[in-house]
């Protein structure tokens, strides 16, 4: 996997290997496979019903496993999208689930290509 195209699409690729205590390998098993996780699905669903305690928990997830694949820019964008769930509001989601969408849509576009 190319680390410069993995970096410039907001992945922290020395980060991620160090998550898994240096074992590259292992590291990319993990990020080769976040593509078929199915909780932005889920969140996204829950959004769209209106079903904040599903959104929250799809989001959250979400945030797990992109921190500790090390997917830094979208991790970053999901931490106020999560916080805004866990309140139990919706209010902000319409500004705040857009720049998850794209950094999501892109990173996994990059994963997908870098993994043949």
């Amino acid at each position: 996997m190319n680390r410069y195209i993995l970096t410039k699409a907001g992945i922290d690729v020395n980060e991620g290997i160090h998550r898994f205590n240096g074992n590259k390998e292992l590291y990319e098993k993990f990020l080769t496979s976040f593509p078929e996780d199915i909780h932005y699905e889920q969140m996204l669903e829950a959004i769209e019903q209106k079903d904040v305690d599903a959104a929250f928990q799809g989001a959250h997830a979400l945030k797990g496993i992109t921190g500790t694949v090390s997917l830094a820019k979208l991790h970053s964008l999901l931490i106020p999208l999560v916080e805004e769930l866990r309140a139990g509001s919706m209010e902000k989601v319409p500004e705040l689930l857009p720049p998850v969408k794209e950094a999501y849509d892109e990173v996994v576009q990059v994963i997908k290509e870098q993994r043949g």
